[in-house]
C-alpha cells in the first residue's frame, strides 16, 4: 500500500514540466556514450554517478527517450525508498524493544514506522528528486538501503546481515560518489557502536574503522570542495552560505524543498518550518539520550544523520556553495529522527516509556502539520511541482516558441555553449521542420586569454571578433539564452562597473542595477542603442528568447546592402504602407503539417503613416470561410523603432520576418496566402485598410501573395 501510494504521487504529472538542464545532461550521457564508455566510467574517479548512467543506457533502450520515461526510473527509486524507510523505521521499534519484526505484528503497527513512511512520501524535497532525471533519487534509495542494513546488522550480528551492509555500500558508491558520506557515517556509527555489540571485538579493529572513517572523511571533504569550486567559477545560481548557514538551508529543503513559501499567505518562512524543526530537535534529544544509555540503533541514526550534514558544513567552510542535492544522503535518515519522537505510541511492550498523553500527542500534531505543509507546498500557486506552474527551466517551450519564428538564414544562437544538449533535445521534438544549426561562443578558456592578468576583459575582445564574423551577412538573429547558466562563461557586470564606466562617459541615466545578461545578452537587451532593431522576445522559467534585426545600414553602406525580395509585388495599403515583395523560405526546403511558414516581408512607408499598424496573413482554400491558418502581429512584434510604423519614414526600406504556424492536421496541397493591414487594436473587418495592387485583392483589402504547397 505504501509502495502504491508513494508511486501513485511521483507519477502524478511525471512528463509536465520540461526537462531542465541537469536532465539534459543525463539526456545526452546515455545516448552519445556507447556501452563500453559507460562500463569505464565505473572506474574513473571523475564520474561522480557512473552506475546510474549504464543503467539509465539500458532503460533508454527499452522505454525510449521521452520525458516520462526519462524521469521513471526516479519516481520508481523514490517509491521504493519510502518502503524502505518504513521497514528501517521499524528495525528502531525492533531493536528498542527486542523484538523481531517476523513475528511480533503489533511491532509492524508502530506509528513512527507509518509516520516516517508518510512523511517521506509526501515530502517535496524527496518528490522533487523522485521526478528529476538525475541519479539522485537513487541516491535517497540507496541511503536508505545502507541505513536498514545497518540498524540489521546491528540488531542481528549475522555473517549474512554484515554481508549485505557491505554488499550496499559497495553498490552505492558506484551509483554517486556522494554515497560516499553515508559510508563514513556507517564506519563512524560502527566504532562508536563497538563497546556495546553483543559479540565482541579486539580493539585494534575498531580503531581501524574508525581511521577509515576518518580517511572517508576526508575523501569526500575534498570531492565535495572540487565540485563545489567547478560550480562555482565564474558565478552560479546557487546559494553562497557558510557552514551553519548551509546547516539550515539543508533543514529547510528536507522540510519544504525548492517551494518559494517564504510570506506566502502572510506566514514567514520560519512558522513553515516550524513543525519540522520541533520534531527534529525533539528526535535529536531523544536520540542523544538513547545513545548515552548504549542503544547502538540510535548511535547508528545518529551518525548517519549527523555526519553528512557536518562533513557538508566543513566543505562550505572552505567553498560558501549550497547545493542541497550535495546532501540528499542525510533526508531518509533526517526523516527516521523527525518521526523518532512517534515510536511508542500505540505500541504494546513492557518497555514503553512513562510519559503524559499530553507529550504523545504533541509529536503527532506536529506530524500532521507536517503533512499539511507538504500539500500547501506541493500545491502553491506558481511554485508548487503540483500547482501545474512551471517550475522547472522551460526549454520546451522556448525551444517551441522559437522554432515557430526562425527563418532559415536566421543567425540562430544558444548562450552559454553548454546547454546545447537542451537544443538538441527538444529541437526534433517541438515542430517536424528541420532548424538551423545554432551558434555558440565559447567564451571561457580562449587560448590566449588563460595568460592575461583580465581574463575576462580578454574573453571578450575575443568574443567581439568571433560575434562579428557570424554575424556578417545576416539579417535577423534570435538567441535562447539560460541568464543563469549563461553567467558562468559571460559574466554580467556589477552596478559598480557600471556606475563607474558611466561616470567615465556619462550618458543618458546613471545605471540603479547591476547587468543580468553579460557581453552577449546586452546586444539583445539595448539593441535600439546599437543601430539595430530589437523585434520581440520571450521569458520563461529559467531561459529567454531574444530577437534583434539587422538594418541594412548596420551591414554596408549602400543601396546596394537593401535586402531585397524573391518575389516582387508591389502593393500599397491605405495610400501609406508599400508592400514591395516577399520571400518565403521553408525549413529544410518543404512546408510540412505542424510546421511553419517562415516569410519575410519588405515594407516602405508611402506616405508618413498615422497610425501603428498590425499586419495580417491567412492561408485558405476557400478565401470566402475563415482562415484555416492565421498570423496577427504588429511587424517585428511592435517593437520600437521599426516596430511602430508611425516612426518610419518615406522610402526607407523594413524588413519584417515572421512565421505562420501550420495546424497538424493540415491536408497535404495548395493554398493561397493572403495579406492585409489594419490600425493596431482594431481587427474589425471595416477598419482594414484598402489594398491597391496589379496583383488580386479579396474583398478589397486582403491582398493575394499567391499559392503555397503544404507537403506530407
Amino acid at each position: 500500500m505504501l509502495f502504491v501510494l508513494a508511486l501513485g504521487l511521483r507519477l502524478y504529472r511525471l512528463g509536465a514540466q520540461s526537462l531542465w538542464l541537469d536532465e539534459g545532461g543525463t539526456w545526452a550521457e546515455v545516448t552519445n556514450k556507447g556501452w563500453a564508455a559507460l562500463l569505464l566510467d565505473l572506474f574513473s574517479p571523475r564520474a561522480a554517478y557512473p552506475l546510474y548512467h549504464l543503467l539509465m543506457k539500458g532503460w533508454v533502450a527499452l522505454a525510449g527517450d521521452s520525458e516520462w520515461a526519462l524521469r521513471f526510473p526516479s519516481a520508481l527509486a523514490g517509491a521504493l525508498a519510502v518502503v524502505v524507510v518504513y521497514v528501517a523505521a521499524l528495525e528502531l521499534v525492533a531493536a528498542f524493544f527486542a523484538f523481531s519484526p517476523r513475528t511480533q505484528s503489533n511491532v509492524a503497527s508502530a506509528p513512527s514506522a507509518w509516520g516516517a513512511a508518510l512523511l517521506f512520501a509526501t515530502a517535496p524535497f524527496a518528490l522533487w528528486q523522485a521526478q528529476d532525471a538525475k541519479a539522485y533519487s537513487l541516491l535517497v534509495l540507496c541511503a536508505a538501503l545502507l541505513l536498514w542494513a545497518l540498524l540489521q546488522a546491528l540488531r542481528l550480528n549475522t555473517p549474512r546481515s554484515w554481508l549485505l551492509l557491505l554488499a550496499v555500500a559497495g553498490v552505492s558508491l558506484f551509483v554517486h560518489r556522494l554515497a560516499l558520506l553515508a559510508v563514513v557515517a556507517v564506519l563512524l556509527a560502527l566504532a562508536l557502536a563497538w563497546p556495546f555489540r553483543r559479540a565482541g571485538g579486539s580493539g585494534a579493529g575498531r580503531w581501524l574503522v574508525a581511521l577509515g572513517a576518518l580517511f572517508g572523511a576526508a575523501v569526500v571533504v575534498y570531492g565535495v570542495v572540487q565540485a563545489a569550486g567547478v560550480e562555482n567559477r565564474g558565478g552560479s545560481g546557487h546559494v553562497a552560505a557558510g557552514p551553519l548557514m548551509g546547516l539550515w538551508l539543508a533543514l529547510a529543503h528536507f522540510a519544504l524543498d525548492r517551494g518559494n513559501i517564504d510570506g506566502w499567505l502572510g506566514i514567514p518562512l520560519l512558522a513553515w518550518v516550524l513543525p519540522a524543526l520541533a520534531l527534529t530537535l525533539w528526535g535529536l534529544v531523544l536520540l542523544v539520550r538513547d545513545a548515552m544509555r548504549g542503544q547502538v540503533v540510535a548511535i547508528a541514526l545518529l551518525c548517519l544523520f549527523a555526519v553528512p550534514l557536518l562533513l557538508f558544513a566543513l566543505a562550505l567552510a572552505v567553498v560558501p556553495l549550497f547545493e542541497s542535492r550535495y546532501v540528499a544522503v542525510a533526508f531518509p535518515a533526517w526523516v527516521l529522527v523527525a518521526s523518532y519522537p512517534l515510536r511508542l505510541i500505540g505500541v504494546a511492550g513492557r518497555k514503553r516509556l512513562e510519559v503524559a498523553r499530553s507529550s504523545r500527542f504533541a509529536p503527532v500534531a506536529c506530524a500532521i502539520l507536517m503533512l499539511f505543509v507538504h500539500a500547501a507546498v506541493l500545491f502553491q500557486p506558481q511554485h508548487g511541482l503540483f500547482s501545474g506552474a512551471p517550475v522547472k527551466e522551460q526549454w520546451r517551450d522556448s525551444i517551441a516558441a522559437l522554432a515557430a519564428r526562425l527563418h532559415p538564414d536566421d543567425l540562430l544562437i544558444v548562450h552559454p555553449y553548454y546547454v546545447l544538449p537542451m537544443w538538441h533535445y527538444y529541437a526534433q521534438r517541438v515542430t517536424p521542420d528541420p532548424l538551423p544549426t545554432p551558434v555558440t561562443f565559447n567564451v571561457l578558456g580562449q587560448g590566449d586569454c588563460l595568460n592575461q592578468r583580465v581574463p575576462v576583459e580578454c574573453y571578450r575582445r575575443e568574443y567581439e571578433k568571433d560575434f562579428d564574423a557570424a554575424a556578417r551577412g545576416h539579417a535577423r538573429m534570435l538567441m535562447l539564452i539560460a541568464p543563469e547558466h549563461a553567467r558562468t562563461i559571460d559574466p554580467p557586470k556589477t552596478l559598480a562597473e557600471l556606475q563607474a564606466e558611466w561616470q567615465q562617459k556619462p550618458s543618458g541615466a546613471a545605471p540603479t542595477e547591476a547587468d543580468k545578461y553579460g557581453v552577449l545578452g546586452l546586444r539583445f537587451q539595448f539593441a535600439d542603442d546599437q543601430g539595430t532593431w530589437p523585434c520581440g522576445g520571450d521569458t520563461y522559467v529559467g531561459v529567454e528568447l531574444m530577437c534583434v534585426s539587422f538594418p541594412s545600414r548596420y551591414q554596408e553602406k549602400g543601396a546596394a546592402s537593401i535586402p531585397q525580395p524573391n518575389t516582387q509585388l508591389e502593393a500599397v495599403f491605405g495610400g501609406e504602407l508599400q508592400l514591395r515583395g516577399y520571400t518565403i523560405a521553408p525549413l529544410g526546403g518543404q512546408l510540412r503539417p505542424g510546421g511553419a511558414l517562415p516569410i519575410t516581408l519588405y515594407w516602405a512607408a508611402a506616405a508618413p503613416p498615422t497610425h501603428d499598424y498590425t499586419m495580417f496573413l491567412h492561408l485558405c482554400r476557400d478565401c470566402t470561410a475563415p482562415p484555416l491558418a492565421q498570423d496577427d502581429r504588429r511587424p517585428l512584434d511592435g517593437y520600437a523603432p521599426a516596430g511602430q510604423t508611425t516612426t518610419w519614414k518615406v522610402g526607407d526600406p523594413v524588413h519584417d520576418e515572421r512565421s505562420l504556424h501550420l495546424p497538424a492536421n493540415l491536408a497535404p496541397g495548395r493554398y493561397t496566402l493572403l495579406l492585409g493591414v489594419y490600425p493596431a487594436g482594431n481587427p474589425a473587418e471595416a477598419a482594414r485598410l484598402k489594398a491597391t495592387s496589379g496583383a488580386p485583392v479579396v474583398g478589397g483589402s486582403r491582398l493575394v501573395l499567391g499559392e503555397v504547397t503544404i507537403g506530407q
